[in-house]
């Protein structure tokens, strides 16, 4: 990666995207005869509106050393204590649940997946649900395993009802069976509200609503936990929480914490908002005309405020380390791009009310500055001048039990597990003191108690192997402790902005047959392989472009493995062509071939006339 200059002139920056130290541009705020002049912090949730912004000492968290030189290998020892081998087969068998959650989805009887020791666990009964699973596993090993509802829960959801009286639950137990998260999120908001809302999500197996500060959710139920639940007031023909929950079998409640996103202000760094706000690269993508974007958190976009990004120089960021300083005043900074379309919560950046629609956690930062080079990979902050970044190849939805890893500005790179999939109702703009629930956004998100995360790191990647799953959207905090790290789903906030796409890391082609110092003759098969390493696999439907002299391209089609081949021409010149591998707009660069031609066969030998006598 090529170093940012004092003066701020680029010079060829290559960004590691997914890496909050490649970050984004922002056009340098004019100076004012004491420097720089600063237009007024954006509110954080969580800090006092009309307050002062908090400083860059006090925004930051403490500085910590960086990664060991060990780098991803080191992290999973550290945080999961598993291998890098394992960490990218546990992206593999994530990267399996997702290609087949559509079609388990379909099946009548479906609840949800989840990951379980190298297994994906399908919860749910019927024997349409049966003979998915069956089929799914094949004739390999049993991957995929169905586990029915618990005794005593209906393997069928009742149908839906409107809003009950606000009574006791009946003795006779819960009637109600939830099995979809759009179903139940609609339900609440309908019967409940959305103030005091912070999650709906799906774990171990059964749903979760989480109630914040608002509402003094119970943590316990009558119907599902044991203990007594205390009456929350509720609104006029609205229930309580506890009243809601109670009508399931498979749904629980739990109290949560302040929830709030980690964008951060100046003192941390990874890319500046108008010189303002600092959030954290995700990862690099083409928009529909294929060219290049870099994708990040929504709300660092400020509701479509923000204009301009401009690159952190690593050395800045906390993540590089003890020594990082951001100097004062700040100096000019090379630009990344501007931004375009964004969107936190539902479409048009709206808050959960009655009929809305859960949304995202998205923004686009485009018209990338030429010099800039954003790359299909993600930092583990190893070394800040010579990054050792993951290459993506892919995406894949996050299921409860996989392992993921996440990078940002602040903190760098931390690991953990998904403990749970749903709707996070995350604080807006807008949100006022005391409680900042009058905003929520509801996004489609998944979370992590054993993930760190810091001010700073919203808009970075989290991956799970070689494959893109989320980008940092915020965190949950009891008394200033983390307690658990939000990432919004990639999968779904890329269906918001269609017809973009992620850069996928691709290999240069390779030459297999004939091999080093072989011929060819027209018609013979010409193949090689597409190289998967560092990476765990080749992205799925990669192809080769074949050029050869003087002709026009053709593709022709990689399979699981790498390998590719196509017929020789006729011609008895030395057969020439470039091979370059192709997936989408993602290119590898051309390879160049030259194979020598066999000799032709000698002509038959006329047998001599035989001899008169």
């Amino acid at each position: 990666m090529k170093r940012i200059s004092a003066a701020g002139t680029l010079a060829g920056v290559v960004l590691s995207f997914g890496l909050s130290a490649s970050p984004a541009l922002a056009v340098p705020a004019p100076a004012g005869p004491d420097g720089p002049s600063v237009a007024p912090a954006p509110h954080v949730p969580g800090t006092p509106a009309g307050g002062a912004a908090p400083s860059a000492a006090a925004a930051a968290p403490p500085v910590s050393a960086g990664p060991s030189s060990a780098g991803l290998a080191e992290a999973l020892r550290r945080d999961l204590g598993i291998s890098l081998a394992e960490f990218n087969a546990a992206g593999e068998v994530g990267r399996r649940a997702a290609e087949a959650a559509p079609i388990l989805q379909a099946q009548p009887g479906f609840v949800g997946i989840s990951l379980d020791a190298g297994t994906i666990r399908v919860d749910g009964a019927g024997p349409e649900l049966r003979a998915a699973v069956d089929n799914l596993n094949g004739a390999g090993p049993a991957i995929f395993v169905l586990v029915p509802p618990a005794a005593g829960i209906p393997s069928t959801p009742a149908p839906a009802t409107g809003s009950p009286a606000l009574q006791d639950p009946s003795p006779e137990g819960p009637a109600l069976l939830a099995g979809n998260l759009d179903q139940l999120y609609q339900a609440y908001i309908r019967d409940v509200g959305a103030r005091g809302l912070q999650a709906i999500a799906y774990t171990g197996g059964h749903f979760v609503i989480r109630t914040g500060s608002v509402n003094t959710a119970e943590s316990v139920t009558p119907a599902n936990q044991p203990g007594t639940a205390a009456a929350q007031p509720s609104a006029p023909g609205k229930m309580t929480p506890a009243q809601f929950v109670a009508r399931y079998a498979n749904v629980t409640l739990e109290k949560g914490a302040a929830v709030k996103t980690e964008g951060d202000l100046l003192g941390g760094q990874g890319y500046y908002a108008d010189n303002l706000a600092i959030c954290s690269a995700g990862f690099s993508g083409f928009n529909p005309a294929g060219l290049p974007v870099v994708l990040t958190a929504g709300h660092c976009a400020e509701d479509g405020l923000a204009r301009h990004a401009a690159v952190e120089p690593p050395s800045w960021a906390p993540a590089s380390g003890p020594g990082a300083t951001t100097p004062q005043p700040l100096p000019p900074l090379s630009p990344l791009g501007a931004f375009g379309f964004s969107q936190f919560g539902g479409p048009g950046n709206s808050a959960a009310t009655d009929g809305s629609v859960p949304g995202t956690d998205i923004a686009v930062i485009q018209d990338i500055t030429p010099s800039v080079d954003p790359t299909p990979a993600t930092s583990t902050w190893d070394n800040p001048t010579t990054p050792d970044p993951v290459k993506i190849v892919g995406t894949a939805a996050p299921f409860q039990g996989q392992d993921v890893c996440r990078s940002g500005r602040t903190s760098g790179w931390k690991c953990g597990t998904v403990d749970a999939v749903g709707i996070w109702m995350m604080p807006g703009a807008k949100s006022v003191p005391p409680n900042y629930d009058n905003d929520l956004r509801p996004v489609r998100a998944f979370d992590s108690s054993t993930v760190r995360s810091a001010g700073g790191d919203s808009g970075g990647p989290w991956i799970s192997g070689n494959f893109a799953v989320g980008t940092h959207t915020g965190a949950e905090s009891v008394n200033g402790v983390q307690t658990r790290a939000i990432a919004a789903t990639l999968e779904d906030a890329l269906t918001v902005i269609p017809g973009y796409q992620l850069e996928l890391f691709l290999n240069k082609p390779a030459l297999t047959s004939p091999g080093p110092g072989g011929t060819y003759q027209p018609g013979q098969a010409i193949g090689g392989q597409v190289p998967a390493a560092p990476a765990s696999a080749v992205a799925a439907g990669s192809t080769v472009r074949i050029t050869l002299h003087g002709k026009d391209p053709f593709e022709v089609p990689v399979d699981a493995a790498g390998n590719w081949t196509f017929t020789a021409p006729q011609g008895t010149d030395n057969l020439r062509f470039t091979a370059e591998t192709v997936n989408g707009y993602s290119r590898s660069g051309a390879a160049g071939f030259e194979i020598e031609a066999a000799a032709p066969p000698a002509p038959p030998v006329s047998p001599a006339p035989p001899v008169s006598p």
